[in-house]
């Protein structure tokens, strides 16, 4: 039962990153104020500092199945998250703190530590590093003639692409994604199972396993201020088939606010007194201290 509290926090973590990230990544794919915005999200993440609060919806043919809050505060190399889902009823709340190479992380009261230098990768990026240009170029072959689309009002960018205005690229990407997190579905419901963790087995259950993968609409409301990136409301919905032949709508929404760059300071977790369950980098357990 020691892997039950660490497989909650890896799903409700997985969650909340990559919702914040493909936010993120969607400010970055953004067009008439494109360069505006890119070098905003660059000097932004390059601040290497700042604190970002994100509250989310995903709704199945209408029904809410998820909402959540997501805060992420960004320390150089360090970090705090604190995630709260609601998935078809089913609650969890997850915190973290990667502190100087120590990951802790607290859920449902137990506390589990990680050490390693692995999770400070942006740590040393500059605006000439090549994982920075990298991206760029990225972002600009997945935006291509979308750049024109956007509307800027002083220091508000708009934009809601329908259908065919949707750049072939930036499907494939949302469907790989799509199918990315099938697999991660897939694999987690197996570990779950092996573990007895009848909860969490019934949230994954939850996921349909969608083909047929079709982007129907993106929209972006986002705020830049000067070079720094404020605030952006994400949305995008996709249709898919699940594998008796129903359809599937889902429309995911992101609403994330950032603010306190180059002012914040990450959230500590206070273990003293507490029972801390060791796990290496590949995942054992080593016992409590």
């Amino acid at each position: 039962m020691k892997k039950k509290g660490l497989k909650i926090a890896i799903v409700a973590l997985v969650v909340g990153t990559m919702l914040l990230t493909y936010s993120l990544m969607a400010f970055a794919s953004s067009g008439s104020g494109y360069e505006t915005y890119k070098n905003a999200v660059v000097s932004t993440l390059l601040a290497k500092n700042s604190t970002i609060d994100a509250q989310f919806t995903v709704t199945d043919n209408g029904n809410t199945v998820l909402t959540g809050t997501t805060t992420k505060k960004i320390d150089n190399g360090n970090f705090s998250t604190k995630t709260n889902l609601n998935i078809m009823g089913l609650t969890n709340n997850v915190e973290s703190s990667y502190d100087n190479g120590n990951l802790i992380t607290e859920v449902n009261g137990k506390y589990y530590s990680m050490s390693g230098k692995r999770f400070d990768k942006m740590e040393n990026l500059t605006s000439s590093s090549s994982t920075v240009k990298l991206a760029e170029v990225l972002a600009d072959t997945l935006v291509g003639n979308v750049k024109n689309d956007f509307i800027e009002n002083g220091q508000t960018i708009s934009v809601n692409l329908q259908g065919s205005q949707i750049p072939e690229l930036a499907k494939l990407a949302i469907s790989a994604m799509a199918e990315n997190m099938d697999r991660i579905k897939n694999h987690s419901s197996a570990e779950i199972s092996n573990n007895g963790m009848a909860s969490m087995k019934n949230i994954m259950s939850l996921i349909p396993t969608l083909s047929n993968i079709d982007v129907k609409s993106i929209g972006l409301i986002a705020t830049v201020d000067g070079n720094l990136l404020k605030s952006n409301e994400f949305n995008i919905a996709i249709s898919g088939t699940d594998t008796s032949g129903n359809v599937h709508n889902i429309n995911l929404t992101v609403d994330a606010n950032i603010s306190n760059v180059g002012n914040t300071k990450i959230d500590t977790i206070d273990t003293t007194g507490k029972q801390v369950i060791t796990v290496n980098n590949a995942g054992r357990f080593h016992g409590m201290h």
